[in-house]
């Protein structure tokens, strides 16, 4: 396997652009933070994802970057929803006990500008909190405020595999 990946990696690397070469270095960056425990997911690994988290919400950030871009060099917007979606469930799943688990049942969005440079932030709240569901609230802006989408997501309360 490894001589495969190594043969491939080779072909990659001489067939690359600059931006190509940028994006790959991004990414294995990312790929060694998760080999590391710095990031607990390949995605959020790949897609560089910073958040803060308090009792009441979660913000999670990227960088707006060729690799999140659609085919008219923008934000994919189901990049903005997997943001949405992670600060929304991080903020559910913070709230239980470590043996509980919050899923996604529903999410909602709606797209309302773009941007193209600089970090996206999705900032989700609570809007309610049971013992059994949760509905969250959420925002999606630009390094300067603009906001960019807004979204719900409701969440059923699971107990955790072991």
């Amino acid at each position: 396997m490894k001589e495969l990946l190594f043969k491939q990696f080779q072909q990659i690397i001489s067939n690359s652009t600059e931006e190509d070469l940028t994006i790959l270095s991004k990414w294995m960056d990312g790929f060694e933070k998760k080999q590391s425990g710095e990031m607990s997911t390949y995605l959020s690994a790949a897609l560089h994802m910073e958040r803060t988290l308090t009792d009441d919400s979660c913000t999670v950030s990227i960088p707006i970057t060729p690799l999140i871009h659609n085919n008219l060099s923008i934000p994919h917007g189901g990049i903005i929803g997997v943001l949405l979606d992670t600060a929304m469930g991080v903020l559910a799943t913070h709230s239980l006990p470590e043996d509980k688990a919050a899923v996604t049942t529903n999410l909602s969005v709606t797209y309302l500008a773009t941007a193209t440079e600089g970090n996206i932030h999705a900032r989700a709240f609570f809007s309610h909190k049971g013992h059994q569901t949760m509905v969250t609230t959420g925002q999606v802006t630009d390094d300067q405020g603009k906001l960019l989408a807004i979204g719900t997501g409701s969440f059923f309360v699971i107990q955790r595999s072991r």
